[in-house]
């Protein structure tokens, strides 16, 4: 389990496949295609990944929606192997 950045966020919605939300990242892990996923300090969903998969943001799931540009709160992202 490593912290993430606004800035490393960021960086990876740049570069990187994403999914938001919890569903998608079991969807996404459940079919074998997570590289990670980075979670919301206040997300409820923390303990539903394993660590090796884990990045743990310290803003709340709002600050996160709103690095990624949507209107609502995002506490789960997914980020694809490529």
């Amino acid at each position: 389990m490593k912290e993430i950045t606004e800035n490393d966020i960021k960086n990876l919605l740049k570069k990187k496949n994403v999914l938001f939300g919890f569903r998608q990242a079991k969807k996404a892990l459940k079919n074998n295609i997570l590289e990670n996923v980075i979670v919301s300090s206040d997300s409820i969903h923390e303990k539903e990944f394993e660590n090796k998969y884990k990045l743990i943001f310290k803003g709340d799931s709002k600050k996160m929606g709103i690095i990624c540009g949507k209107p609502f709160s995002i506490s789960v992202i997914a980020i694809l192997k490529e």
